[in-house]
């Protein structure tokens, strides 16, 4: 059964156009269904005019935040190579940014708690344009500088956006169901910003060739593959000025006790709560699993379709705009279920189809189509993933440490990619690891779900969850 299954040829690019053009027809079906059931569920209460203001407010940066940081991903490892670098010293300039970002992430979520998410949200601006400029720089050491300011950065951007939003959210008095609509539209918009994303690099990368040529001794370069850095540089100041102009200032220690404490004392503190609170940990395994799971995915899909006796590559161009489209599918589908289903056990479903989608490619290896298609799928279950995520986050997690709690879920997340970039381990056996590490995270959202399930009688399609009995409980701050 398993060499028939590894026993088909190349995938061809007619499927994968036709793939592209059903992704988008059936997206266009669920939004509609989507809208429908939302009405109806609601009662036109998500047409408030503050909400849809506050909502403007919170994805317009947001989304300007996420086209900055997608302009980057197409060019970082063709840049390095294009100055000489060889795939061992780019292996280790993307080990340093996951290693920074899991060294310094849970001390600049404290930082983030303490000072504001707003300012954080503005330091995130300032340190991907210091590393953006360092791209100018062919000396490896410059490089390296770089990517130690886009680990930092990358942390900042996955934990203060969303701190602001809940808190915010809250703060307003904005109803909690409302809250799943903010995060699957920002899903959705973050895939067509990183389909946008991808025509502008390449635009801007092909606007002049590299200066001077790398073999010159100068060490300062314009032109080439610095270009979408430019770019993002760019976004990343009218970003930082809409910060100013279209957000307030929130915090997350806010009480009087917590303020008096320093950044250790206040990482120990939401470290503890991590490990005391059953809730709050499963959460956070969820997240460091499942997205250690995404990582390693995004190093390993181009050789699992790729037939290397073929003449020619796949479009890959063209795969990835159909991954985004699944990707913004899926955030459809979850808008749509979460109007029946508790947003739990939606991440319980998201997670079979990711494992299923991640075991496949295990059986299939050669077999190109099969794995491509089953690619689509995962990238379905992350469109369902982040908005899933990000509300069960903003229940569960306590406002008084929540960006602190995001960073330190992120670190077995990078200590698992880490390891995987250092050992260097093939297609086939990082599959065999990430349906592991998916088997592993379905079963820690299976003992949420019972526990958020079981803790509320009115437990219903979004869980308000007991993140603000938790924070009164281990924080000593005021619940928002």
């Amino acid at each position: 059964m398993c060499r028939a299954i590894t026993s088909t040829a190349m995938l061809e690019p007619q499927f994968i156009h036709v793939a592209f053009g059903l992704a988008i027809a059936v997206t266009v079906l669920v939004e509609v269904a989507s809208r429908s059931a939302q009405k109806t569920f609601t009662n036109g209460e998500g047409n408030d005019g503050n909400f849809v203001r506050f909502q403007r407010q919170y994805l317009c940066v947001y989304l300007l935040a996420m086209f900055a940081d997608w302009l980057q991903g197409p060019y970082v490892y063709a840049l390095y190579a294009s100055y000489g670098y060889s795939d061992g010293e780019n292996a280790r300039l993307f080990v340093a940014g996951f290693g920074s970002s899991m060294v310094m992430g849970t001390f600049i979520g404290s930082m983030a708690d303490r000072i504001g998410r707003r300012k954080s949200a503005s330091l995130y601006c300032a340190l991907y344009i210091g590393s953006c400029a360092t791209k100018h720089v062919s000396s490896y050491w410059v490089l390296m500088i770089g990517r130690v300011l886009g680990g930092i950065a990358t942390s900042l951007l996955f934990s203060v956006f969303d701190s602001w939003l809940v808190c915010e959210h809250n703060k307003r008095g904005f109803k909690p169901e409302l809250l799943s609509n903010t995060f699957g539209l920002a899903v959705f918009g973050n895939s067509l910003v990183a389909v946008a994303a991808g025509t502008v690099s390449q635009f801007a990368a092909d606007f002049a060739p590299l200066s001077p040529k790398p073999s010159d001794s100068p060490q300062f370069h314009v032109g080439g593959y610095t270009g979408p850095f430019d770019v993002s540089s760019c976004c990343l100041l009218v970003c930082a000025a809409m910060l100013q102009s279209m957000w307030t200032e929130n915090h997350g220690d806010t009480g009087t006790s917590s303020g008096n404490k320093s950044n250790l004392e206040s990482m120990q503190e939401a470290l503890k709560l991590v490990m005391d609170q059953h809730d709050v940990r499963n959460l956070g395994l969820v997240c460091s699993l499942f997205e250690a799971s995404m990582f390693i995915f995004v190093f390993k899909w181009t050789p699992m379709v790729t037939d290397p006796t073929a003449t020619e590559r796949p479009p890959y161009g063209t795969i990835f705009s159909t991954f985004m489209v699944a990707c913004m599918l899926g955030s459809r589908i979850f808008s749509l279920t979460t109007q029946f289903l508790p947003v739990a056990r939606v991440g319980q479903g998201l997670l079979v189809l990711a494992l299923a989608a991640h075991a496949l490619p295990v059986l299939a290896e050669g077999n190109y189509t099969l794995c491509f298609v089953a690619f689509l799928f995962f990238e379905l279950s992350v469109g369902i993933y982040f908005p899933m995520i990000g509300t069960l986050k903003g229940s569960v997690v306590p406002e008084g440490a929540r960006s602190t709690i995001y960073n330190i879920y992120r670190v077995p997340l990078n200590l698992i990619v880490v390891t995987a970039l250092l050992v260097k381990i093939e297609s086939r056996t990082a599959f065999i690891l990430t349906t592991f590490l998916l088997s592993c995270a379905l079963m820690a959202q299976t003992i949420l779900a019972s526990s958020l399930e079981s803790r509320s009688k009115d437990y219903g399609p979004v869980s308000t969850g007991k993140g603000g009995e938790i924070e009164a409980e281990t924080i000593g701050s005021e619940a928002a």
